[in-house]
């Protein structure tokens, strides 16, 4: 009989299923028993060398016209799509042991399932926490519950008793890049589609938030006819984050920190006179404390275009030379020998707390409320006692220019060239450091590493595991080192100088990252930085944030 088969086509029917289906031949029915007994045989063997060694010796006795057929059979057996088999959610397990390249570069080109499983919202969450980055979840409930075309300002006003109708707007004055650093690289503007784009193949991203309005059809008349100053109706929002963007955003934030790729704005006449301090949270509310005697409350667009004026809160009368805030409290600190604290709710003093000379620094935490004065003296009060007990540490021989509080430790800064680790508890001091050649002006302390900047030019980055002197920036600036501040977790730390210069350097090394110029233009007094930006004061009066996230819409999620 005449083969007519065409070699350059196949038609074998391979069968159904993932594991290549069966195939017969024509045989007589004492053959097929006879085949049948073999294969029992061969799956009783426990030995798999055995069967194998006895399959090999079979294919060797087949006639090479149907030695064909059984190939076509075993590639089929051996495509076995062993990851489409399995459950998504064991799929996902295995892909978290490949690195993100691999996945998006790879993985999800195999095939449809492959990308299905490398697209899975869970396997990117898993990958997120797994280096250690967080998401605020309470602001993306707060932003995503806003009703459309109402202002965040707005709302933080409106929900509290306040009700301000003369909000003001500061116009922002931005630096190029260009004049920013001293070998700035470039900034294009990227979409989403290009972001993973740098890791491996672009994608369209979902939308981030996605939401169902739950507006009770009671409300729903009420608020259509109520006045233009009544409160917005928020909606109970059903979040659903694309978290395979979200990595992406948080891999440019990195880059952008590390390469210097930063946008400046600044805000002139913020206040009237010189800034002394500020402090803003993750509520985009800024406080900040000038000379000027008052103390003024913004909000900070997401955009970083502008600020808001919330309201100015006045009652000192000296300058406001410290402050820190919570969400429902805010104390100031200032010249006038006064400690004040503020209900944040209604924005009034609730407690007055007299010093004998000025405040130069203060910190709380839900335990102690610690100053320091210039008459050598830090004072702490408990504020489980409505700041009614109250007891001093003496140790240092000229002023306490700063203060820091983490649980019961508390570290402080003195022009006395030393600093001094307290135990608020047993009220000892427990650890002196002295290595500074002149006053120390700031510090920053997060329970384990204190980092001081002095008016001897350098900053020093101290453990209290060793309890010493781990590195110190000789020369960090040019002028007094008036502001500082750290992050283990970014393996960042970033400097106020007054040479008006404002230096970002890796924590772990002591290595200068980037000389950020022109943003003030004179003595800068006080800094403070999250994950996207830095924002900063200064003698010039001004307010400057420089925003790491310009390019990335949904980098002010990110923590």
């Amino acid at each position: 009989m005449t083969d007519l088969s065409d070699e350059g086509f196949d038609d074998w029917p391979v069968g159904s299923g993932r594991t290549g289906g069966t195939w017969e031949l024509p045989l007589a029915a004492g053959e097929r028993q006879a085949m049948a007994a073999l294969a029992q045989t061969l799956r009783i063997s426990a030995n798999p060398l055995g069967r194998t060694q006895l399959a090999v010796l079979l294919l060797g006795q087949v006639p090479t016209d149907l030695l064909r057929t059984a190939v076509i059979h075993l590639r089929q057996l051996l495509r076995r799509d062993i990851v489409g088999m399995l459950p998504i959610e064991v799929a996902t397990r295995i892909f978290e042991f490949l690195s993100v390249q691999d996945i998006v570069r790879s993985a999800s080109l195999v095939s449809r399932r492959w990308r299905a499983v490398a697209t899975q919202a869970c396997l990117w969450r898993r990958l997120f926490l797994r280096r250690g980055w967080r998401a605020d979840g309470d602001r993306w409930a707060f932003y995503s519950s806003l009703p459309r075309g109402i202002c965040p300002a707005r709302v933080m006003l409106d929900s509290s008793v306040l009700r301000v109708s003369n909000a003001v707007s500061l116009a922002a004055t931005p630096n190029g890049m260009d004049a920013l650093l001293e070998h700035p690289p470039a900034m294009p503007h990227k979409t989403l589609d290009s972001i993973l784009g740098e890791i491996g193949k672009s994608y369209m991203p979902q939308r981030v938030l996605k939401h169902r309005q739950f507006l009770p059809s009671s409300s729903s008349s009420s608020s259509r006819s109520s006045s233009p100053t009544s409160s917005p109706q928020l909606r109970a929002p059903t979040l659903a984050i694309d978290w395979r963007m979200l990595y992406a955003e948080y891999t440019r934030l990195e880059a952008n920190w590390r390469l210097g790729r930063c946008r400046v704005d600044r805000w002139e006449s913020a206040h009237a006179e010189s800034i002394y301090c500020l402090q803003f949270d993750r509520h985009n509310r800024l406080f900040s404390g000038s000379r000027d005697a008052t103390v003024k409350v913004w909000h900070l667009a997401d955009a970083a275009s502008q600020i808001t004026q919330l309201i100015t809160l006045r009652g000192h009368t000296g300058s406001v030379l410290t402050l820190q805030a919570d969400d429902a409290v805010l104390a100031t600190g200032s010249s006038d020998a006064t400690v004040r604290v503020w209900d944040l709710r209604t924005y009034s003093e609730s407690h007055r707390l007299q010093h004998p000379d000025a405040v130069l620094s203060l910190r709380f935490n839900t335990k102690w409320l610690v100053t320091a004065c210039k008459d050598r003296l830090v004072r702490v009060w408990r504020r489980e006692s409505n700041y009614s007990e109250m007891f001093e540490l003496h140790g240092h021989d000229v002023a306490v220019n700063a203060v820091q509080l983490h649980g019961d430790k508390l570290v402080s800064a003195s022009g006395d060239r030393s600093i001094k680790v307290w135990d608020l508890e047993r009220r000892t001091c427990i650890l002196t450091l002295a290595d500074h050649a002149r006053g120390v002006a700031c510090l920053d302390f997060d329970g384990r590493f204190i980092v001081s900047g002095s008016s001897d030019r350098s900053i020093r980055i101290w453990s209290l595991d060793s309890r010493r002197c781990e590195r110190t920036i000789h020369n960090a600036h040019t002028d007094l080192v008036r502001t500082v501040m750290f992050d283990r977790a970014m393996d960042i730390m970033v400097s106020g100088s007054y040479d008006e210069s404002i230096k970002i350097w890796r924590f772990s090394t002591g290595a200068l990252l980037h000389k950020i110029k022109n943003v003030h233009t004179s003595r800068i007094f006080k800094l403070m930085f999250d994950r996207s930006r830095i924002v900063s004061c200064s003698h010039d009066r001004s307010i400057s944030i420089i925003d790491f996230a310009a390019n990335l819409p949904h980098a002010r999620m990110l923590v």
